[in-house]
């Protein structure tokens, strides 16, 4: 075996295992994220905070992200087909899905940070009390106007996307067959068609939207995480400072508590601005300089399954960060494998009885 056919063989056998990442993703996505949605909206916990409001809503649009562009680095090299291609229906709907799901999370968080940073500045009667934040009831109003703004911002790609079929390619194949024992020779035209992404024969989709894409995903929520999150951690460092010059018990305990759900939001919105930023600017900027590399499709395959991976893991961040949603967690799975352990015991003697 020669240096060309080993290189090629490695290639290939990477390219096989990087496809299967997003099936890791979407599994996390879906069992993590459910798992938050629950405890935060029904847990007495976390439902009556607010910042927990706006992650509820991430969970979900975090799992609905997964579906588009992730899945299709699995079924492209294993499958050889894209999600957007099967139908015109697939193309309009999960197109508008991918986009409309991955900027309500930018937005959404951002939106947190904000409300975070009134609530641990609110006091009574100070101006921050009397802004629109830190209430279930504020955090659902916002939320719930993101995602209407977000939907219409993006509806042209329901009612467009598609509907031009732009033509890929043409061939001319020609072919002879023998007519009442006359040679007759046939020019026959294929066209190919890209059956997505097109308006109409001036406008494409794509990179068009995704420039627009990059400003509502990434460089606006990033813009306000970072003087928002510099804004909490200086603040953090303050209510650290009250702590050792306090007697009082009760208001440290308060502070402890908004200090740690502080650092767990700042973890998240970190990890969303490391974990997503880079990923999108190479898609956006440099897809066709990738393309053009060996293996180039692969590695922007395996950094957008990195992207996707922070949408898929707001359970483990939490675990991580946050001690009262890891005390949550332990005492839920605790309470569990008592409750199988006593219904164990009863099946047995119930069984010891009969006998």
């Amino acid at each position: 075996m020669n240096t060309t056919q080993k290189d090629s063989r490695e290639s290939a056998l990477f390219a096989q295992i990087v496809s299967y990442l997003p099936l890791i993703v979407i599994f996390l996505a879906i069992t993590g994220n459910t798992a938050c949605f629950f405890i935060f909206r029904f847990s007495k916990e976390f439902k009556n905070i607010s910042s927990m409001v706006f992650l509820s809503f991430v969970a979900i649009f975090g799992i609905l992200s997964q579906f588009i562009w992730n899945l299709n680095h699995f079924l492209q090299p294993n499958f050889d087909f894209r999600i957007e291609y099967v139908s015109d229906f697939t193309c309009k709907f999960f197109m508008f899905l991918q986009y409309f799901s991955l900027q309500a999370i930018g937005i959404l968080l951002s939106i947190m940070c904000v409300d975070r940073f009134v609530t641990i500045m609110s006091t009574p009667g100070s101006i921050y009390s009397r802004l629109p934040f830190s209430t279930v009831k504020s955090s659902y109003i916002w939320s719930l106007s993101i995602i209407i703004i977000l939907f219409l911002l993006n509806s042209h790609i329901l009612i467009f996307n598609g509907n031009y079929r732009h033509v890929r390619n043409t061939n001319n194949i020609t072919t002879s067959e023998i007519i009442n024992g006359t040679l007759v020779s046939k020019v026959e035209t294929i066209i190919e068609y890209q059956e997505c992404y097109w308006y109409n024969a001036d406008f494409r989709l794509y990179p068009t939207w995704d420039h627009v894409n990059l400003g509502l995903y990434n460089f606006f929520p990033f813009t306000m995480m970072l003087i928002f999150n510099v804004l909490l951690i200086t603040k953090t460092l303050m209510l650290n400072s009250s702590i050792k010059s306090s007697n009082n018990k009760e208001q440290i305990k308060s502070i402890i508590k908004k200090r740690r759900l502080t650092i767990s939001i700042l973890a998240i919105t970190f990890g969303y601005i490391i974990m997503t930023l880079p990923v999108t600017i190479m898609t956006s900027f440099y897809f066709y300089y990738f393309f053009s590399l060996p293996n180039g499709l692969t590695y922007l395959s395996m950094a957008d399954s990195f992207g996707f991976l922070f949408h898929a893991t707001l359970f483990f961040n939490c675990i991580a960060t946050n001690i009262k949603f890891r005390r949550y967690v332990i005492r839920a799975l605790a309470c569990s494998r008592r409750k199988k352990q006593t219904e164990s015991t009863a099946n047995s003697i119930t069984k010891t009885t009969r006998q």
